[in-house]
């Protein structure tokens, strides 16, 4: 199941592209809770119930099987081959939700990620009229990631066309910052624990088709999620 997920995050940057009004960055963002294939009616419960108490998250709703697969038919009504492999009864039941402080999605996105029921949490820029005229991009690398895999990982995005601000965030220094930003929002910074966070490298890009070059990361060795969020998370 936690393949399904990044390409779910992937299949938005293909439909956020075709934006003519003014852009605007909104720092709004999405996220999207996908649930285990077994979790009882109960443990859903849970999890809605804890997703609604987190600092500015609103809007939460239930997306069925069904529903998902619908969505994934028109955003990939151009990419049949994407589409070809999935069926409704292998996607995830899910909760969608909207973070309106960029400061703290990324926090909210970890502790959700460690809720019982939940199979993996994905974060992403929100669909906002007008689009933003950049998305932020976070690169995380695995616990287990070697200095040569970094080495390469930072090269690849490097070499994108028209990344820009490109860094590298150790992960001690990752836990610190999203607890020093959930400082003061609910019981957020408690929840947060250092082995949720990883190194990861940020960078920003133009909102352009450029889906196959940052869809290409998370193909390298030492890479565990890419994350297409609003700039003013990078």
């Amino acid at each position: 199941m936690r393949r399904v997920a990044p390409l779910l995050a992937f299949v938005l940057l293909l439909a956020l592209s075709a934006c003519t009004s003014e852009p605007e960055d909104t720092g709004r963002s999405t996220l999207t809770v996908f649930l285990d294939n077994d979790v009882t009616a109960t443990t859903k419960g849970t999890v809605e119930q804890r997703l609604r108490s987190m600092p500015s998250v609103a809007d939460v709703a239930l997306e069925s099987r069904e529903q998902a697969y619908e969505t994934l038919k028109e955003s990939l009504k151009d990419n049949p081959d994407l589409l070809a492999d999935l069926r409704p009864e292998i996607l995830p039941e899910s909760f969608r939700a909207t973070v309106t402080d960029a400061s703290i999605a990324e926090a909210v996105e970890l502790v959700m990620a460690g809720v019982d029921g939940v199979d993996d949490v994905a974060l992403r820029t929100a669909q906002v009229d007008p689009l933003p005229e950049r998305i932020g991009v976070i690169v995380r690398l695995k616990s287990t990631v070697t200095d040569e895999q970094r080495a390469t990982v930072e090269k690849a995005v490097r070499e994108l066309p028209h990344a820009e601000s490109v860094e590298f965030e150790e992960r001690d220094a990752a836990y610190e910052r999203l607890r020093r930003q959930s400082r003061g929002k609910g019981d957020l910074a408690t929840q947060l624990g250092p082995q949720m966070t990883l190194a990861s490298v940020r960078f920003q890009v133009p909102l352009e088709p450029t889906g196959p070059g940052l869809a290409g990361l998370m193909k390298l060795d030492g890479v565990d999620v890419v994350r297409l969020v609003p700039v003013a998370m990078v």
